[in-house]
């Protein structure tokens, strides 16, 4: 069942994107503590800073699947920085979600 309204993925990966660093902004601007954060709390915190147009044409499946896409692009330009630099080992894993 395809949606005719649906949103395009890099549309959506944008959206997705401008809504988590808003997220991640609030957690700094508050002093809370971003680590332990489960992945249902990293979608529903994403899913409430979309635009309502924006979530009543794309399902948090979708928002979920766009997180994973920036969260592997994210983790590959980290370790390409590292590796330029130079660095032995892979960087440590602070922050990381779990399911």
């Amino acid at each position: 069942m395809a949606q005719t309204r649906g949103v395009d993925r890099a549309e959506l990966r944008t959206w997705v994107e401008d809504a988590l660093t808003r997220h991640d902004r609030d957690v700094r601007e508050r002093s809370e503590s971003n680590e332990n954060v489960t992945v249902p709390e990293i979608v529903d915190a994403v899913w409430g800073r979309l635009p309502l147009e924006i979530r009543r044409r794309t399902s948090r499946g979708q928002v979920q699947a766009s997180l994973t896409m920036i969260t592997l692009r994210r983790g590959i330009a980290a370790h390409r920085h590292d590796s330029d630099r130079g660095a032995a080992d892979p960087p440590a894993v602070t922050g990381t979600p779990r399911s």
